[in-house]
């Protein structure tokens, strides 16, 4: 034989046949000195001669026994043995992949073990071993080698045979753990010695034909190349020199003191959890598995296999593993079913020698107590507002969306991650598209239309906020509350910090000064109907985010601890979107704090101050009505952004606010006297919102034009309601 190395598999293989030829033909030459005809023996197999039961209890015998055929077998068997380990050197110098090879270092397989691999494998390679195993085991029906025969064809004594049993007899070991097809340790009312050697299916195609994902793992996994086309990373760089740092010291570091490493990372969907992994393996060289616990199986017969089945292929691609969604097995109310999961999930994960890296949307107290691992936590936060902007500035280059949007107000308004940037923009572009052509301006590749591109944003958003909130469409712009203009001043200041986030947090550095407090916060106090709700409306409307009104018989409860909670879920969810969130009539919620004279007044206080640390920890903005605002504490009004009094309407403003609540389509008629109605009734927006429909539903039933009657009649009404009567001189002349 050549003592060149091999060029490919099939001529290693080719060797490794020729060398079990002889084995196969040592074994027989032995049997058959104890049995010189077996083809004569039409009993054989149906009972035990007297020859065979010495030959039984004999066992092997030793060398010096061997006549002059056998040891003529056995120096061939050396020689092949000394070729094929020389050809494999030369092989793994020139850098020739060869399968077997591969798997047996991969696995740390012993050469006896290695050998119980290729013998499983012959008989994908020739189908003659199907007849000489049956001839071997005295039933043709039998196509593998048993345990037994395999132990006596690849152990050359009897002290290395009972050391290999444990090789199938261990459930754990790597050769029956990932190697051997499961059927092989089911006992099926069979001895451990007599059951069947069968390679699982993926190692055979493995050995065959490497390359690809087992087919059975479907859609949950994917593996990732180092020399595959990723993106770049445009933020959290410092974390991934942090990472490859890290990892670099860890792998440099004396053999005692190297360890395993896990990685839990957490962060909103888009974060760039997976870009970051994928950088990372990149940079090291090695492929990357991803699997997405989502798509696992979690029925409690099948996980366990899916995850050894996926740990043994990040084995065989020497992967990086990495899980994503790992929330799943995390769920709110975990059940014996989830917690015997989990712990079977864990057990998995200790058996693997490679890196992992645990992805996930949310914090979870992992129950992970990993076995000499290093287990690490990192939080991938939403970019700072510089970041968002060049990503917003970058993503809208790549996908040459022409716009004249501020990039730096939007990263201001909407703390989207990457990958809702993106998607943003991808989604805004279309519905550009789509309404130029409803509006014959052409079609794909239209300018990006600011209100596309807030829908789209919205839609990036993923909360439950209606669960104790209510959306409000905002309708009213600055033109259309009617405020002295100290107060209108004001809520454009309040918009403005918005608007100009950017500048003042990134640019000028007020970033690093404010640990929290980055939010806005507004406290409306007036009167009933003098415009707190509207007012809400048009801030939400002026920076185009949604509104939601929380409804408090949602929030407040009698139950210690539930109002906390209640708080709690919706600045959560609120955060998730950036949306304005207006708190009405929050005199209950949020009055005095008093002097602790009970358990009641101390949970009171308590509910008061988790709202402040909430309102603070909110980088949206938060919106509080009331009407009686002597019954705020001072320390919860120094925490607020803007105070804005709404004062009860001067016959001036009333004038203004009657003429505007018409729209120009009313048929309105000449005797409508606007100021008469100002200074005459002293009433607020809201009720004059009222009477205004109110006396529109009357004309239309009469079908006149709306008169000063039915506008009186309707004020008559509206006073009523909270116990207000005309005098007959106030209303007669109509």
């Amino acid at each position: 034989m050549s003592a060149l190395g091999y060029v490919h598999a099939w001529e290693h293989y080719k060797d490794e046949l020729q060398l079990l030829d002889k084995k196969l033909e040592l074994l027989y030459k032995r049997r058959q000195k104890l049995t010189p005809d077996p083809q004569t023996d039409s009993f054989r197999g149906m009972f035990v001669s007297e020859d065979e039961f010495i030959r039984l209890i004999g066992g092997f015998g030793s060398e010096e026994e061997m006549d002059e055929e056998e040891q003529d077998v056995l120096g061939m068997i050396e020689s092949l043995e000394k070729s094929i380990e020389s050809r494999l050197a030369e092989s793994r110098t020139a850098g020739v992949f060869l399968p077997l090879a591969y798997l047996s270092t991969v696995f740390g397989f012993s050469s006896i073990e290695e050998r119980i691999v290729m013998l499983g494998l012959a008989v994908e390679l020739d189908r003659k071993y199907e007849r000489i195993f049956g001839f071997l085991l005295d039933d043709l029906t039998n196509k593998t080698p048993n345990i037994s025969l395999a132990l006596q064809i690849a152990c050359p004594s009897p002290e290395d045979m009972r050391a290999a049993r444990t090789t199938f007899m261990a459930p754990n070991g790597r050769l029956a753990r990932y190697v051997l097809h499961p059927d092989t340790l089911v006992s099926s009312g069979q001895t451990l010695l007599s059951r069947p050697l069968q390679l699982d299916k993926r190692i055979v195609t493995f050995l065959l034909d490497s390359g690809e994902l087992d087919p059975k793992l479907g859609p949950a996994v994917q593996i990732i190349y180092p020399d595959d086309e990723i993106s770049p990373l445009l933020v959290q760089e410092e974390f991934q020199q942090r990472l490859r740092g890290f990892i670099t010291d860890v792998y440099e570091a004396p053999a005692a003191e190297r360890k395993r490493l896990a990685f839990h990372i957490w962060g909103n969907a888009g974060a760039g959890k997976k870009l970051q992994v994928k950088h990372l393996s990149r940079s090291f060289h090695k492929p990357l598995l991803i699997v997405d616990l989502a798509d696992v199986q979690l029925h409690a017969a099948s996980f366990e296999d899916q995850i050894s089945v996926i740990i043994r292929e990040a084995i065989l691609h020497q992967a990086i593993l990495c899980f994503t969604r790992l929330e799943v097995l995390y769920p709110a109310e975990p059940d014996l079913a989830a917690q015997q999961r989990l712990g079977r999930f864990h057990e998995e994960l200790d058996g693997y020698g490679g890196m992992v890296f645990l992805l996930a949307g949310r914090f979870n107290r992992l129950s992970w107590k990993p076995k000499e691992r290093l287990l690490l936590e990192h939080e991938l936060a939403v970019p700072d507002e510089g970041g968002r902007e060049r990503l917003w500035q970058t993503f809208a280059q790549e996908i040459g969306a022409g716009s004249d949007v501020d990039y730096r107000v939007m990263s201001g308004k909407f703390r989207f991650t990457p990958g809702q940037i993106r998607r943003a923009l991808s989604l805004a572009r279309g519905y550009s598209s789509w309404q130029a052509a409803a509006a014959g301006e052409g079609s794909w590749g239209a300018s990006l239309r600011s209100d596309a591109l807030y829908k789209a944003c919205y839609q990036q958003v993923q909360h439950k906020l209606e669960r104790k909130a209510t959306r409000i469409e905002p309708r009213y712009g600055f033109g259309d509350v009617i405020l002295p203009p100290e107060q209108k001043d004001q809520l454009r200041n309040a918009c403005n910090q918005v608007k100009y986030r950017g500048v003042v947090y990134n640019d000028w550095g007020f970033e690093k000064k404010l640990a929290y407090g980055k939010g806005l916060s507004m406290l409306f106090a007036g009167p009933p109907g003098t415009g707190k709700t509207m007012s809400a409306q048009v801030v939400a409307g002026d920076l185009q985010l949604e509104l939601y009104k929380v409804d408090l018989s949602q929030v407040i409860s009698k139950y210690i601890g539930e109002t906390e909670k209640n708080l709690h879920e919706i600045f959560e969810e609120a955060q998730l979107s950036n949306a304005v969130l207006f708190f009405d009539e929050t005199d209950a919620l949020f009055g005095k704090r008093s002097e602790v004279k009970d358990s009641h007044d101390k949970y009171a206080n308590i509910e008061t101050a988790y709202l402040l640390q909430k309102m603070e920890e909110y980088q949206g903005i938060t919106v509080l009505a009331t009407n009686l605002l002597n019954n705020i504490d001072e320390a919860f009004l120094r925490r607020i952004n803007y105070v804005i009094k709404f004062p009860f309407p001067d016959s001036e403003y009333r004038e203004k606010i009657w003429q505007s609540m018409f729209p120009p389509a009313a048929p309105l008629s000449d005797d409508v006297d606007f100021k008469y109605l100002a200074q005459r009734y002293e009433i607020a927006g809201g009720n004059i919102k009222n009477v205004v429909l109110s006396s529109a539903f009357l004309a239309a039933e009469s079908g006149e034009p709306i008169r000063m009657g039915h506008i009186i009649k309707s004020i008559r009404h509206e006073l009523q309601k909270s116990g207000k009567i005309l005098a007959r001189q106030e209303w007669e002349d109509y």
